[in-house]
């Protein structure tokens, strides 16, 4: 809503700082090359009265010497007219004069336009002023009278639009800011305008879908998703074991005493019920999610075509790119969200990696796994040492159980932030997702009870002169922690180390923690690692 109102805002200024071109009451002779030659006396009266403001016997008589002395096929008087009708705000009258006047003398043409665009902005500004008066249908009518008299003039469109949409009119609002583009075409002029006219008509759309009930439903729906599953599993698992005692003690002739078989026989019965239950939910979860995701993509239909015919003209727009792969990755097109980060990847060669991580982080966090893997791996690839995108792709990774891409993704988490139980547990999922149990084992019991003091990064904020950086050391276990050292390296997007911080870590009561804040100078850092020892 911040950024539509801004747009807004902007519009109208440029609109009402629109003057007249000359000074009103200022005689401005025609410029070359634009020769007119009177030819005749009523049409020299006619100038003559033009230029003391005597308008009406100046528009008589340049009338009559068209009617009455055969001058219709005289430039002059089609001109001059036409300028009587532009100093009398007669945007119909001023059109059709001079549109004769050019066709007779196309040498004109640049001094015409300046006339008929200082009417032009006078009627803008008539009807801006109307309308923030509130006359809203005289302030509509006038723009409307200024968009005929210069059709090919996008600011007139875009100013209509910017009205409607100040007063929540988004539909008509999008219908202007299309035609605003339109008209704009490819003349260079107006290059900007059309810039401004397709952005603004796709976040108008965009603001009219945000906050979907649908949407809102899909993102708890997704973020439930994979704890449902795991119940499944884990209930799943214990209901097995309990069938299967039963059927080794069945073979074997074998009963429990009455007691123990009633709680035998309670526990099976409520562990099946549950796993029934579970999976009910779960596919009621399911369904809603499709029947959302249809819905939807209908909902979401205009934005994403706005978005699509805008990012066709500027496809190098981070916002927009991002904007439409959320719309795409909210409506269960996975697929398009990818590609939208690939053509943004693709056509903006100094595409800033942060602006690829954040949308990519937000993902993740809303389910949407793999389009949010798709923007974290293209940032990663120009800045891989960046922990939170690598741990939120490691996350997504796991997730969508890819196998192949997990434990790379993990091990590289880990190269950077070793002493975090997290990224221990990712690197032993990688492990089992690749059937090598011993080796997730391995993994499971550093992250359980190999790590003593967890080392955790608060906040990390990189800048143009340095990075600032808040570092957690928490003592995991019930006794103190043993002093050690330990060493942070900040690393440019290549790799080289910008600078390096150490610090000794003391004792640490159990359970108890203890913040480190460091602000480094150097040039390029855009990420970390750290070791201890």
């Amino acid at each position: 809503m911040r950024a539509v109102a801004r747009v807004v805002a902007c519009t109208l200024a440029t609109a009402l700082s629109t003057g007249p071109l000359a000074a009103q009451g200022d005689w401005v002779p025609p410029q070359a090359p634009c020769e007119l030659v009177p030819g005749n006396s009523k049409i020299n009266n006619g100038i003559q009265a033009l230029k003391s403001a005597q308008l009406g016997p100046a528009q008589q008589l340049l009338s009559d010497a068209i009617l009455r002395d055969n001058q219709a096929a005289n430039p002059a008087a089609w001109y001059y007219l036409g300028r009587v009708y532009v100093a009398r705000d007669d945007a119909v009258g001023a059109d059709s004069a001079f549109g004769r006047a050019e066709a007779l003398a196309p040498k004109c043409a640049a001094d015409i336009a300046t006339h008929k665009n200082e009417l032009w902005g006078k009627i803008v500004n008539d009807g801006l002023a109307a309308w923030q008066e509130g006359k809203q249908d005289s302030g509509l009518a006038l723009l409307h009278t200024a968009a005929r008299l210069e059709p090919k003039n996008p600011k007139t469109f875009t100013t209509i639009a910017a009205l409607y949409a100040s007063k929540g009119g988004d539909d008509s609002a999008l219908a202007y800011y299309r035609r605003g583009a339109q008209a704009a075409g490819d003349d260079p002029a107006f290059a900007h305008d059309k810039h401004e006219a397709l952005g603004n008509a796709w976040h108008l759309v965009v603001r009219k879908v945000q906050g979907h009930p649908a949407a809102q439903r899909t993102g708890r729906i997704r973020a439930g998703l994979d704890s449902m599953q795991r119940g499944i599993s884990a209930d799943s698992t214990v209901l097995v074991r309990l069938v299967a005692s039963s059927q080794s003690r069945k073979a074997r002739g074998a009963k429990l005493a009455p007691a123990d078989q009633q709680l035998f026989t309670r526990d099976s019965t409520a562990r099946a019920q549950a796993v029934a239950r579970e999976r009910a939910a779960l596919a009621a979860a399911l369904q809603q999610l499709a029947a959302d995701s249809s819905a939807l993509a209908v909902a979401f239909a205009p934005a994403i075509a706005a978005l699509v015919d805008y990012l066709a003209v500027y496809p190098a727009d981070v916002e927009a790119a991002t904007s439409l792969a959320t719309l795409y990755a909210q409506s269960g097109r996975a697929a398009q969200a990818g590609a939208a980060f690939d053509s943004l990847a693709a056509h903006a060669k100094d595409l800033n990696p942060d602006a690829l991580f954040g949308p990519g982080i937000r993902m993740v966090g809303q389910g949407l796994y793999g389009p949010g893997a798709r923007a974290l791996a293209l940032g990663l690839a120009r800045n891989p040492y960046r922990r939170e995108a690598l741990f939120s792709l490691a996350v997504a990774y796991y997730q969508l159980r890819d196998s192949a891409s997990l434990l790379p993704a993990a091990e590289r988490l880990l190269a950077l932030d070793p002493l975090n139980r997290a990224s221990l547990k990712l690197v032993a999922a990688g492990w089992d997702f690749r059937a090598r149990r011993d080796s997730a084992k391995v993994y499971v019991a550093r992250a359980d009870s190999g790590v003593t003091v967890e080392i955790a990064v608060a906040s990390f904020v990189p800048d143009s002169a340095g990075a600032s950086i808040s570092v957690v050391a928490a003592n995991l276990k019930p006794a103190p922690s043993r002093p050690f050292r330990l060493t942070f390296e900040f690393l440019d997007a290549t790799g080289q180390v910008v600078a390096t911080q150490s610090q000794d870590v003391p004792a640490i009561a159990p359970r108890q923690s203890q913040v480190f804040d460091w602000t480094l100078s150097g040039k390029g850092i855009a990420g970390w690692r750290y070791r201890g020892s």
